[in-house]
């Protein structure tokens, strides 16, 4: 088996070699060995062989000792074989690696601030959005039941990336990362369906990834917070409801948070067959889901009636 206590000489990146274990072969004695060298994230993992690491890499086009990246708070430096021995712990088939790789680089992106989500105190994870034909072909779920269990690839790619984030980076419960209490514990991919079942053009821009059009974006976020809607037939209807749940999130205190709304396919055609572009969605919402500034101070928050852009009202939390 192999060890991340390469850990402590993260400073030093040519000092980037594995150290290997061995261990029972009893599955249920090999995981409580993953338990107790702090590798598992509580859940059952695969062994990380030699034979199992190399199919991973293979398909990759890089090598080995490739380095992606420092990975914070405590700098790990992430190889690519480090980042496969993770993989293969998680489920991955080797076909997904080239995402794993993708969603490490994303979240290694300045602008994405690692360091800040992995030792805030907030509820936050890394979400990864996968656009491309990708999703049919290694089975990414994207339907029914998006963020949800019961898909491999959806689970054991978010997997994968949160493994890598402990592993590597050094991001320990209740040591160096120290949330109060965290809604969902791996990522989850979501991507939208073809331009015939959705709102016009994909999400993203395409790229050429692994010969194919394919694109992956992270992105630091919180829990779900559903919109329920069950009555509504028309698009403004919707977009009356997505407006007042979006002001429900509503955190004092906290400027610039942003909202990212997944739109299920029963509503996202109801918008469509109202006119609506993902444009006119945002600039919508933009304009109805926002909250006045007076209103925003904790002594004015129980005692304000939260008029809508709509034509109705509705009584804030008392």
């Amino acid at each position: 088996m192999r060890s991340e206590s390469p850990l402590n000489k993260a400073d030093r990146p040519t000092e980037c070699t594995a150290t290997w274990w061995r261990c029972r072969s009893d599955p249920s004695l090999m995981f409580q060995y993953f338990i107790n060298r702090g590798w598992s994230d509580g859940l059952p993992m695969l062994p990380p062989t030699q034979a199992a690491i190399d199919a991973m890499i293979a398909g990759s086009g890089l090598n080995k000792d490739d380095i992606l990246g420092v990975i914070p708070p405590l700098n790990g430096i992430a190889t690519v074989e480090r980042v496969a021995a993770n993989a293969v712990m998680a489920g991955c088939l080797p076909d997904y690696f080239p995402l794993v790789l993708a969603a490490v680089q994303g979240v290694l992106q300045p602008r994405f601030n690692l360091d800040g989500v992995q030792t805030t105190t907030g509820n936050v994870a890394p979400l990864v959005i996968v656009n491309g034909p990708c999703r049919n072909t290694l089975q990414i779920n994207y339907s029914s039941n998006v963020l949800g269990q019961g898909w491999r690839a959806n689970s054991t790619i978010g997997r994968a990336l949160r493994l890598v984030l402990s592993n590597i980076g050094g991001a320990a419960p209740a040591s160096t990362t120290k949330p109060l209490w965290v809604n969902r514990p791996n990522i989850r991919f979501a991507s939208l369906r073809t331009r015939k079942r959705t709102l016009g053009i994909p999400c993203m821009s395409s790229a050429d990834c692994l010969g194919r059009r394919t694109l992956s974006a992270s992105s630091a976020a919180a829990g779900v917070n559903s919109a329920v809607d069950m009555a509504s037939q028309t698009a403004k209807g919707l977009l009356k409801t997505f407006a007042l749940t979006m002001i429900g999130g509503f955190t004092s205190g906290v400027t610039s948070t942003e909202t990212m709304l997944i739109i299920c396919p029963e509503h996202a055609a109801i918008l469509s067959a109202g006119g609506y572009s993902k444009a006119a969605i945002r600039n919508e919402l933009f304009a109805a889901a926002r909250v006045p500034h007076a209103k925003s101070r904790m002594k004015t928050w129980n005692c304000w009636r939260r008029e809508d852009r709509f034509g109705f009202s509705a009584m804030s939390p008392r």
